[in-house]
């Protein structure tokens, strides 16, 4: 697929500049994205620090898939590539899901526990329930002040060639004006929201197992839970695998737990859902 030219997306761009306060202000932006690459879905939210994403749109349909976005904004967020990896110190720029996800991410008992089926012939091997199938993840990922990030997922059928090469190229080219653009919009947007005024969100994840496990075995239990393997729970802690099974095990005993879907079952009763 060749790239688009200049001449096929600025007038798209310039449009959506000038429409970012108005009601058709996200339509004129998708627009202007589809200019440039084609997708059949979007969603935006802003990920930040302190508390929940901010929603910002959807183009997804019926009421299967619209639960899907309200559970991942409510808590399961906490267990997502995108916001993970903003918590780790992503840059702005273009990224395919499937790069941005732990090494055991997709093999792990999570997705059983929050309703998603596994499917040999999707791209990474499972499928939320209700959302649409076969279909490849790409993410313009634009920072916004007070370090707070922003995301667009498009999603594109595999079957159709997903997104090659040639489009992710594209859309380097472009995601500066993107990002320009969107900070207006979601500046505009954002004036009536009302920002959650709850505890901080890390709490979710630091008070997991306090006053029952030990400072080493939350860091395990927590990286188990965003789908790292032992192997990858021993990089980033600078520990052996042998001593990372020996504080699973320890974990496990302590919180009367005999598998990795009851720890996951665990955590998740503990957002309130």
């Amino acid at each position: 697929m060749s790239e688009p030219s200049p001449a096929s997306w600025i007038a798209p761009f310039a449009h959506a500049l000038d429409r970012h306060d108005q009601p058709d202000g996200v339509a004129a932006l998708l627009a202007a994205i589809g200019s440039v690459v084609h997708f059949h879905l979007a969603l935006s939210v802003i990920h930040r620090r302190t508390s929940r994403p901010a929603y910002v749109f959807d183009t997804f349909s019926g009421p299967r898939a619209k639960r899907a976005i309200e559970l991942f904004t409510a808590g399961t967020y906490l267990l997502n590539p995108v916001y993970n990896a903003y918590l780790g110190g992503l840059k702005p720029g273009i990224y395919l899901m499937r790069d941005l996800a732990p090494d055991n991410y997709f093999d792990s008992d999570l997705y059983r526990n929050l309703d998603i089926r596994r499917h040999e012939d999707e791209e990474l091997g499972y499928r939320t329930h209700g959302w649409p199938e076969g279909m490849e993840e790409l993410i313009i990922a634009i920072d916004l002040p007070g370090d707070e990030l922003a995301e667009i997922s498009l999603s594109r059928i595999r079957s159709e060639g997903g997104f090659d090469e040639a489009s992710i190229a594209s859309l380097q080219q472009v995601q500066p004006l993107i990002a320009a653009i969107f900070r207006r919009l979601w500046a505009h947007l954002s004036r009536g929201e009302a920002r959650s005024q709850g505890r901080p969100i890390d709490h979710l994840f630091t008070d997991f197992g306090r006053g029952l496990l030990s400072p080493r075995e939350r860091e395990v239990a927590l990286l188990i839970l965003k789908g790292h393997s032992s192997e990858s729970i021993g990089y980033h802690l600078g520990i052996s695998t042998a001593t990372v099974k020996t504080h699973r095990q320890k974990l496990y005993t302590k919180l009367n737990l005999s598998t990795q879907q009851e720890l996951f079952s665990t955590f998740l009763k503990s957002l309130n859902l």
